[in-house]
C-alpha cells in the first residue's frame, strides 16, 4: 500500500517454489482513485484463487492506507464470497500492530521460516460455506441455535456471527407478532450478552407478506463477537439479519434464517 522503496516482486519466485503461481502488482493509494474497485475488478477479471497484500510500516502510519485496505477486504467478501482467501504479508511489522479488521485474515511475516508454506495452507483451507436448507444458497453469516440459553430451559437463543467481516451497525428483523425476550452482543459460541447496547435503532417494515419489526445497535460484530436474539417459547418462522450503513437506519440487505428447518 502506498509508494514503497522496496520492490516486492522478489516474492513471486519464492511463492512459485512453494507451488503458488503469483502475479505482483504495486498500486499507489491516491485520493482520486478508489483502490478497492480496481483490486476487486482485477481479482474478478482473471479468476484468481486468492489475494495476498504486502503490509509495511506505511500501513500503520498512514490512515488512508489502512482505511483503503479494510474497505477493499469488505468489498472482496461481498463480491467474491466470504471464503475467498486473503492473506496479509508483513514486512517489518508484527501482526499484533494491525487493526482487528485485518487480523481476521491470516497475517504472515515474510521473514519467518516457511512463510510460503503457510500461504499455501491459507489458499488450500477448506471453505466455510454453509448453505440454507430452504434455498440451497450459501449463507453469509454463521447461524447457531442455543437451547436453554444462560441455563434457563425456557429460553432459546439464535446467534448470528460473521465469518471474516467486522460489522459496526447491524439489525435483526422478526415478525411483528413475535416478541423477543432479549437481544444484544456477546462472545461467539453461546456467551452471555453484554448489558449495554450502543446507538439502539428500531423501526417497522415489510418482508414479503409479513409485517416485521427491526432493531439493532452499534456494538461491533467480529468473528469473536456475535449478535444474539433470545426467545421465551417457540421460535419464529424466520429471523432476518444484516448490516446497516448508519447508526439510525435499517439494514441495506437482510439474510433470512428459518430456525424451524435446522
Amino acid at each position: 500500500m502506498g509508494r514503497e522503496v522496496t520492490d516486492f516482486a522478489y516474492l513471486v519466485p519464492q511463492l512459485k517454489e512453494a507451488g503458488i503461481e503469483a502475479v505482483y502488482e504495486s498500486l499507489e493509494v491516491r485520493p482520486d482513485v478508489r483502490l478497492s474497485e480496481r483490486i476487486v475488478e482485477r481479482l474478478q477479471s482473471v479468476g484468481f484463487d486468492g489475494w495476498a497484500y504486502v503490509l509495511t510500516h506505511q500501513f500503520l502510519t498512514r490512515r488512508n492506507c489502512s482505511d483503503e485496505l479494510i474497505l477493499t477486504m469488505n468489498q472482496t467478501v461481498r463480491q467474491l464470497g466470504p471464503t475467498f482467501p486473503m492473506v496479509g504479508l508483513l514486512h517489518g511489522i508484527a501482526a499484533q500492530q494491525l487493526p482487528a479488521q485485518v487480523r481476521v485474515r491470516p497475517c504472515l511475516g515474510i521473514g519467518d521460516p516457511g512463510w510460503t508454506r503457510h500461504v499455501l495452507a491459507a489458499l488450500d483451507q477448506p471453505g466455510l460455506s454453509r448453505k440454507s436448507p430452504a434455498t440451497g444458497e450459501e449463507l453469509r453469516f454463521v447461524w447457531r441455535i442455543h437451547s436453554g440459553y444462560g441455563g434457563d430451559p425456557s429460553l432459546t437463543a439464535i446467534e448470528v456471527g460473521t465469518k471474516f467481516e467486522l460489522i459496526q451497525y447491524w439489525r435483526f428483523a422478526i415478525p411483528r407478532s413475535v416478541q423477543a425476550a432479549r437481544w444484544g452482543v456477546g462472545p461467539a459460541g453461546g456467551g452471555e450478552m453484554a448489558p449495554v447496547r450502543f446507538d439502539v435503532a428500531r423501526g417497522t417494515g415489510r418482508y414479503g407478506s409479513y409485517d416485521v419489526s427491526w432493531f439493532g445497535a452499534a456494538n461491533g460484530l467480529s468473528p469473536n463477537e456475535s449478535a444474539y436474539i433470545v426467545f421465551d417459547g417457540p421460535l419464529p418462522e424466520f429471523v432476518c439479519f444484516g448490516p446497516a450503513d448508519c447508526p439510525s437506519g435499517p439494514a441495506g440487505q437482510l439474510e433470512v434464517y428459518q430456525p424451524r428447518l435446522h
